[in-house]
C-alpha cells in the first residue's frame, strides 16, 4: 500500500510543501511520483539512498544522458528535503550524467517569415473556415505582443479590452497578472477576427475563449502546435533544417530580440528600458528577459557600432 512506503509519503509531503510556497511543480511532481512508484515496484520501503537514486535515473538504457541527469537532479532536490526530516535519507550527487540544463539557440523569425506562415494557414483543412482564421490571427498576435503561447490560448473574450486597448493576462507563470498594451493595428485585426466568426459560431459570452477552432471549440495548445507543424515546412530551406526546427515559442524569443534591436537603432538606452520589456513580458526580473536574447548578426552589428562610436577614439587614437 502507498502508506507503507516511506518515500511515497515523503514525496507527497514534499509536493504539498512546495505548492504551499507557490510552486506549481507540475513536471517535477510527475517525475517524483514515477520514482515513488518505482520504489514500490522493487519493494523498497526504506529511506532514499544514493544507490536507489542512481538506479532510478539510469535503469532504462534508452534514456538520453540529458534525461538521466534531469531525473537525478529532481531526486536530488527531493532528497535534500527528505534528509532534513529523516536522518536515514541520503542525498545523491548531481552531475554524474553531465549537465541537465542547457539553452538551445532559438529560431529568430523575420517578419516576412511570420507573414508567410499566416498566408500558409489559408491552406489548413478548415470545414467552416474558423481554424484557418484562428491560426493566422493567433500567429499575428504572438508576433505583435510576444506573449506566451499558453497565455494566448487561455485568453477569454473579456480579457481583450478594445476600449482601453490592452490584453488582461491573468494567473500565468509565477501567478502574476498583467496588462499588455495593444497597438491600434492589432486591435483592428482582432476585431476582424470577431467579425469573421459571426454566423459560424453561437454567440459567445465574456467567459468564452477568445480563440476558437472548428465548430467553435476551444483552441487549445495542442491544436495550435499541431497546426504550426503543418505550416512550418513553408520555412524549410532547400537543404533541410541544419538545426532544431523552429517552434511556436521561438516567436517570443524573436519579439525580445527585435525589440532590443529597434531600441538600439533608435538610440534608446537599452540598459534602462530592459526593465520595461521585462515587465511587459511578465518576468520577475530582467535576468529572466536576458534568457530570451540571442546574439543575432543584426544585434551584434548594432552593438559593435555603438561600442566603436563611444570607445573607438580612445582605444584607437590613430583612427
Amino acid at each position: 500500500m502507498l502508506a507503507d512506503n516511506k518515500i511515497t509519503r515523503q514525496i507527497e509531503s514534499y509536493i504539498e510543501y512546495k505548492q504551499s510556497l507557490g510552486y506549481k511543480l507540475r513536471i517535477e511532481s510527475q517525475e517524483l511520483r514515477r520514482f515513488a512508484r518505482y520504489t514500490r515496484q522493487i519493494e523498497h520501503s526504506g529511506a532514499i539512498t544514493v544507490d536507489l537514486a542512481m538506479q532510478w535515473a539510469s535503469f532504462d538504457n534508452s534514456l538520453s544522458r540529458w534525461y538521466m541527469a534531469r531525473r537525478l537532479e529532481t531526486v536530488h532536490t527531493f532528497a535534500k528535503y527528505a534528509a532534513s526530516i529523516d536522518p536515514q535519507a541520503q542525498v545523491p550527487p548531481t552531475g554524474v550524467f553531465g549537465k541537465c540544463h542547457g539553452r538551445v539557440a532559438p529560431y529568430i523569425y523575420e517578419e516576412k517569415e511570420i507573414l508567410r506562415l499566416m498566408r500558409e494557414s489559408a491552406n489548413l483543412f478548415s470545414p467552416d473556415g474558423i481554424r484557418r482564421l484562428t491560426v493566422s490571427t493567433a500567429l499575428g498576435l504572438l508576433w505583435a505582443t510576444g506573449i506566451r503561447v499558453s497565455e494566448l490560448v487561455n485568453l477569454k473574450v473579456k480579457d481583450v479590452n478594445f476600449k482601453e486597448r490592452h490584453l488582461y493576462i491573468k494567473n500565468t507563470k509565477f501567478y502574476k497578472d498583467r496588462l499588455v498594451p495593444l497597438h491600434r493595428s492589432v486591435l483592428v485585426q482582432l476585431d476582424n477576427y470577431n467579425l469573421g466568426l459571426k454566423g459560424k459560431t453561437s454567440e459567445r459570452s465574456e467567459n468564452h475563449c477568445f480563440f476558437v477552432t472548428t465548430r467553435g471549440r476551444r483552441f487549445n495548445l495542442r491544436a495550435f502546435e499541431y497546426a504550426f507543424q503543418q505550416l512550418r515546412p513553408c520555412l524549410m530551406p532547400d537543404n533541410g533544417w541544419n538545426r532544431r526546427p523552429p517552434r511556436l515559442y521561438d516567436i517570443r524569443h524573436s519579439f525580445a530580440c527585435h525589440t532590443i534591436l529597434r531600441w538600439l537603432e533608435n538610440g534608446e538606452d537599452v540598459n534602462q528600458k530592459i526593465y520595461l520589456l521585462s515587465v511587459y513580458m511578465g518576468h520577475v526580473k530582467p535576468a529572466d528577459t536576458y534568457w530570451y536574447l540571442t546574439s543575432t548578426p543584426e544585434l551584434l552589428a548594432s552593438a559593435c557600432e555603438r561600442f566603436e562610436c563611444r570607445c573607438g577614439k580612445e582605444l584607437w587614437p590613430c583612427v
